[in-house]
């Protein structure tokens, strides 16, 4: 699988591997709710207001973990400041799958994971 990088203007600072969205202006913001349909991808290093930064819209990128995450749970959700959490809770998107390591059996909130994005689908009723 390739990835598909696009580039975009911040309209915020962002961070490296923060979940960022699209807002009403066409630039990216750091993505703050798992029920955020706007979820573009994930940024692949940190930017200031105004840059240009490449973001992964289709496949594998690191991200950061918002919480403990063991590395049997499938999905993942947007969380806020851009990190990712467990996939639960109805009226919430899916925004990729763990890729699982054996380096790496589950996270912790800060730490860098790998996963597949897939962008906001499976909202839970």
């Amino acid at each position: 699988m390739y990835n598909i990088i696009k580039s975009f203007v911040a309209a915020e600072a962002i961070t490296e591997f923060a979940l960022v969205s699209v807002n009403t202006a066409g630039k990216i913001v750091i993505t703050d709710a798992a029920d955020d349909a706007r979820c573009i991808g994930i940024a692949q290093r940190a930017c200031n207001l105004g840059d240009t930064v490449e973001v992964v819209v289709q496949g594998t990128s690191r991200v950061i973990a918002g919480a403990t995450i063991a590395n049997t749970v499938s999905l993942v959700m947007a969380a806020t400041d851009g990190k990712v959490a467990t996939h639960a809770t109805s009226g919430n998107y899916s925004i990729g799958q763990i890729l699982p390591n054996i380096n790496q059996v589950s996270s912790s909130a800060g730490d860098q994971i790998l996963i597949k994005f897939t962008g906001p689908n499976n909202l839970l009723p």
